[in-house]
């Protein structure tokens, strides 16, 4: 079991007041607005620095294991040896991951960092393939999970500015949700709990506010995950990693609309309406 140190004893909220002159048709009015703070987070592997992340306060712990097996860092949670939040008087806050040294080089030599909303994403020719046709999740319970994960995201009706990204069994319960100002920061929360709760993926479902891209795909094939959901829309690049890894990917899940993408053989459709 990792060993999980807590940060330093501050207070860290997820949102602030900010003075504001709204304009309206009624006109202009001075009031204070709720705001999403947005903060620097280090992460790093056996001392060395990975990544430098934008991120909501809260969970940080979360998000370093999560970003570790979404990037491909560690494969199982028997790979973190400890995860630990410190304030260091240089670099801010540091998610401090220690892996089995082996595993510390094989990943450091592959690594190839590019733009990603904070993040790092390096080459993926590794990603596993999906098989099987499990989990099967009714159409209703895949609007069960957008209500759901809705219903859970109080940063983002205080603020409009957070992304969302929950797991959820394949009866529609939820497992665990979480906010962050970026959204490739919310699936590695919620996959980070996960990871550091034991809880397994294959036959869970991951459903996200944020489009269904290329990086978010990639992070739900990596973490497990053989059902990806989007409030928003897919991009060609997501499908394609989606189609060729074996991952269900569905887009649009709002309302009583969805578009299933690839591998449909995963969802049940013999409910709808």
């Amino acid at each position: 079991m990792p060993e999980t140190e807590t940060a330093p004893t501050s207070q860290r909220s997820a949102v602030v007041l900010h003075p504001v002159h709204r304009v309206s048709p009624h006109g202009v009015e001075e009031i204070q607005d709720t705001l999403a703070v947005e903060r620097w987070l280090r992460v790093t592997l056996n001392g060395r620095e990975v990544a430098a992340l934008m991120c909501s306060p809260g969970h940080e712990e979360e998000l370093g294991a999560g970003f570790a097996l979404t990037q491909g860092f560690v494969r199982s949670r028997e790979d973190l040896l400890a995860v630990a939040l410190r304030a260091d008087a240089d670099a801010g806050e540091v998610v401090r991951i220690v892996v089995p040294v082996d595993l510390s080089l094989k990943m450091a030599d592959r690594l190839a960092a590019r733009g990603s909303c904070g993040g790092v994403v390096y080459a993926d020719e590794d990603l596993p393939i999906l098989g099987g046709d499990q989990p099967v999740i009714a159409v209703e319970a895949l609007r069960q999970m957008a209500r759901r994960m809705a219903a859970a995201q109080e940063i983002y009706r205080q603020t409009g500015g957070t992304h969302g990204a929950g797991v959820f069994a394949a009866g529609g319960e939820p497992v665990v949700v979480r906010e962050d100002v970026g959204r490739h920061n919310a699936v590695d929360k919620a996959v980070g709990h996960c990871l550091l709760a034991g809880v397994p993926l294959d036959d869970k479902a991951l459903v996200v506010s944020g489009r269904a891209s290329r990086e978010i795909a990639v992070k739900a094939v990596r973490a497990g995950v053989r059902i990806l959901a989007s409030i928003s829309a897919a991009t060609d690049a997501g499908v394609e990693i989606a189609e060729h890894c074996g991952l269900t990917l569905i887009a649009f899940l709002r309302g009583r609309r969805m578009n299933v993408c690839t591998h449909p053989r995963r969802i049940d459709m013999g409910t709808v309406p």
